[in-house]
């Protein structure tokens, strides 16, 4: 992801690189195999008792008797309905407040995001908050044109404060951070990261470390994870 040179920054900015092949960004359910649909087959006409070619002087006209009724289902079950969309997230301990849109992959295989860094993204292949597993990502740029974003206070997040993600339902989810980290870009653990399996989770990631003017972008990428408040 290429971001813009922060004025007089050595700070965060996001640049997730989702691989596409790691994740499988199909969509958060999949429908089951097909079932065989059940047909019955007409019964085969009759040859009756002298009928002509069995021996007989005369000809009688068979009978086709009307095939019974079978009931038929379809032949792939409907999915699901997918789960409402996040639209808002809060972390009242650094005063972060963000609206929340809902985002795939870029034309480069990486998480999209929105151009301002006041906005943050929902990865739409992935799991949402009210999904039963797997983990909800929102990721939102550290910095833009404007200046710094709200996201560059994720580097100041700690162990037990409360995060807030309402979705589009209106339903507001609340977690609890368990761990804050800065990871290397070229370490990040993609495949770990867009999980839709196992205990559910939010990660919200930007990016952090330094500026690299060659590759422009940062060095980083900030990681606080949070888990469903009992």
């Amino acid at each position: 992801m290429t971001h813009q040179r922060p004025a007089a920054l050595t700070a965060l900015a996001v640049g997730v690189a989702l691989l596409v092949g790691a994740c499988s960004p199909g969509g958060s359910t999949g429908a089951p195999a097909a079932e065989p649909t059940s047909q019955a087959s007409p019964a085969p006409a009759a040859t009756l008792p002298g009928a002509a070619g069995a021996g007989g002087a005369g000809t009688a006209t068979p009978s086709t008797p009307e095939p019974p009724t079978v009931p038929v289902r379809p032949a792939r079950d409907q999915p699901p309905p997918a789960p409402p969309a996040p639209v808002q997230v809060t972390l009242p301990a650094l005063d972060l407040d963000l609206p929340v849109t809902a985002d795939g992959v870029d034309d480069q295989g990486r998480m999209a995001l929105p151009p301002s860094a006041r906005v943050a993204a929902w990865y739409k292949f992935g799991s949402a908050p009210a999904s039963v597993a797997g983990t909800t990502v929102i990721s939102a740029h550290v910095d833009d044109p404007d200046g710094v974003g709200p996201f560059a206070r994720l580097r100041d997040a700690e162990v037990g404060q409360q995060v807030g993600v309402v979705d589009a339902a209106g339903t507001t989810y609340n977690y609890t951070v368990t761990e804050v980290r800065s990871i290397p870009k070229a370490d990040l653990p993609t495949r770990d990261l867009f999980e839709r399996t196992g205990d559910p989770r939010l990660v919200l990631v930007t990016c952090g470390g330094t500026w690299d003017r060659e590759q422009r972008s940062y060095t980083d990428n900030v990681l606080v994870t949070a888990v469903p408040s009992t």
